[in-house]
């Protein structure tokens, strides 16, 4: 499990409020048709996002609109939308780290 921020826009009243959501992520596994031995294997388990907090980007809110921005990124990260966009998120930090690896190895 690693965790993860991503922003979003929150559509509330006359203009968009930035909001800067924290989510876990947890890698799926991929099926498996068969297991060494023979026997039947499992079905692939899907890569999972779980929301930790949101906190408005440069602004200071009071508790009312802090819930609702929270409530809001919570139902956002549940979507379809918001579950790609953490998704992407979480794949570009992977990347980074393993590029990051890779250059270690090389400098050691």
């Amino acid at each position: 499990m690693s965790r993860h921020k991503m922003q979003a826009f929150v559509p509330f009243g006359l203009g968009d409020l930035e909001v800067e959501i924290a989510f876990d992520f947890t890698r799926g596994r991929p099926a498996a048709m068969y297991l060494r031995n023979g026997d039947p294997g499992y079905p692939a388990d899907p890569d999972e996002v779980e929301f930790v907090s949101a906190r408005l980007v440069d602004r200071e809110a009071d508790p009312v609109m802090q819930k609702m921005a929270g409530e809001w990124a919570e139902e956002y990260l549940a979507g379809d939308a918001g579950r790609a966009l953490a998704l992407e998120a979480a794949a570009d930090a992977d990347d980074l780290t393993r590029e990051y690896a890779a250059e270690l190895r090389r400098d050691a």
